[in-house]
Order: C-alpha cells, then structure tokens, then sequence
C-alpha cells in the first residue's frame, strides 16, 4: 500500500504567537525557568507527522513568514528608504532562522516571504488612551507605577514607527487552493500549521471541492473552531506535545540585522 502523500503550509506568526503565550504559561506554573521560551523543532515536527497513520509523505513544506522579523524592525526609529528596506528584506531571506528553515536538516521548507508594511503614526492621543485602559483595569492607579500626564500625551506631535502583517493569511489561503487544484490526485492530504480562522474557506475548498483530508496543526489558544470543524483527521495540539516537539533555550536578542543608517532617532514635527 503506497504511503498518503501530504502537503504542509505553515503560518509561522501564527504559530510563534501561540508559542509565545504558551511559553508564559510554562512559566507560570513553573515548568521552565522564567528567562527561557519554548522554540519549535521543525524537523521533529515533520518526523512525528510523516510517522502518522501508518506513514505518509510530506512531499510539499511551504513556509509563510513575515520578514523583516518584527525585532528586527521594531529597531527602525524612521521610515527607511526603499533601497534600505529592501536590502533589510534580501538579508533576512539568507539568514539566520529563515535561511536555516529552507535546509534539509531543518525541514527542507519553501519559504514564502511577506513583507511587514510601515507607517508612521502620530502619539497624539495613544499614550493618552492606554493610560486610561491601564488606570481602569488597575483600579484607579498604574501597577507599572509610569508617571505620565495624559494632558501633556494628548497634544505630543512624536511620530513612531508602526509595522503592520498584511497579506500572509491571502497568500496562504490561495497557496492552499493553487495546490489542491494543481496536483489533483498526487496529493491526498493537506496540513495546514495555524489556527487562524481565515484559512476556514480554504481548507474547505480542499476538502469538499477537491476530496482532500484536512488536518491542523496548531497550539490550543489560537485556534479557530471554524478551522477546527473543517479537519478530517484529529488535530495536533501542540500544547500536548512540547516535551517532545520543543526545546527550552534562554531569551536571547535576535542578532542585529538593521543597517546602522537607518537607526536614527524621529525628530519631532512641528
């Protein structure tokens, strides 16, 4: 009997967010240190998902990522220039994590890179509203103790820098239905890593229109039950399984990957 061939399509913010709050929770309730964070081994991932159902084979691995990655380009204090972005763009395509995910050993994943979007915003009134929000869910006085007069806030004509994902979740979701139609036969099952509810129509598509088996990968918090009701097969709670799919490493800065040009402070505008 010839093994079920399976295609992957991960949403790596997706993920990592989930991992993210999960990795507090671990902290919480003691399970690791409260300087450490859980990171996800793919190639494990892969392994434990080809070892299932009798063994298949997860002949397709697409990759979506935002990039720059959002440290990286919350070091930006002003708008770079296009040449500078996009240069910012080309590195982290060819390094670090995203060029190690593109490795065999690593998972031999097609990367599909989403550019984050920029803009600059104006404090104005966002210091002023979050002051508020804080001083409600306090109870009347700031827990951090941060001296700010929401007066002064109001009037700042300080301009940050804001990033922003737009279009992963599109190009995902028509990646998924491309490939379904593309491959027609050759392709039995689709793997979608991502709890995120607007790959619901998607994941649909695959399923009623083409005859595929869904299954979803996805930490428990994330995930929509508008995708979870679409699968075919049992999920994979990734909270069930971070003993064996994760490892534990100390918080780290990511290395720096911002050009020294464009880490100039915003003057004010008048």
């Amino acid at each position: 009997m010839s093994k079920e061939k399976a295609a992957i399509f991960v949403d790596n913010s997706n993920i990592f967010k989930g991992m993210f709050g999960f990795s507090r929770s671990l902290q919480r309730e003691g399970e690791i240190g409260s300087e450490d964070e859980l990171r996800l081994n793919w190639g494990r991932l892969l392994k434990f998902l080809e070892g299932q159902f009798g063994g298949r084979d997860i002949f397709a691995r697409h990759f979506f990522a935002s990039i720059p990655p959002a440290v990286a380009v919350e070091r930006l204090t002003r708008r770079p220039t296009e040449e500078e972005w996009q240069e910012l763009i080309r590195r982290s395509e060819q390094r670090g994590f995203y060029r190690a995910i593109q490795e065999r050993s690593c998972g031999g994943f097609q990367l599909h890179p989403i550019p984050l979007k920029l803009a600059d915003v104006r404090c104005r009134g966002l210091m002023r509203s979050a002051f508020y929000r804080c001083e409600k869910a306090s109870g009347g006085q700031l827990v951090c103790g941060a001296q700010i007069d929401p007066d002064t806030c109001s009037n700042c004509t300080k301009r940050l820098l804001k990033k922003f994902e737009k279009g992963l979740d599109v190009a995902l979701s028509v990646e998924i239905v491309r490939f379904v139609a593309t491959m027609g036969r050759a392709l039995d099952t689709v793997i979608i890593a991502g709890g995120d509810g607007d790959y619901t129509q998607a994941a649909s598509f695959a399923r009623r229109e083409a005859g595929k088996e869904i299954q979803i990968v996805s930490w428990r918090r994330p995930l929509a039950k508008s995708l979870a009701e679409v699968a075919t097969q049992d999920p994979v709670i990734l909270d069930d399984h971070w003993r064996d799919l994760c490892f534990v490493k100390p918080r780290r800065e990511v290395e720096d990957e911002v050009p020294v040009e464009v880490a100039e402070e915003l003057e004010e505008e008048e």
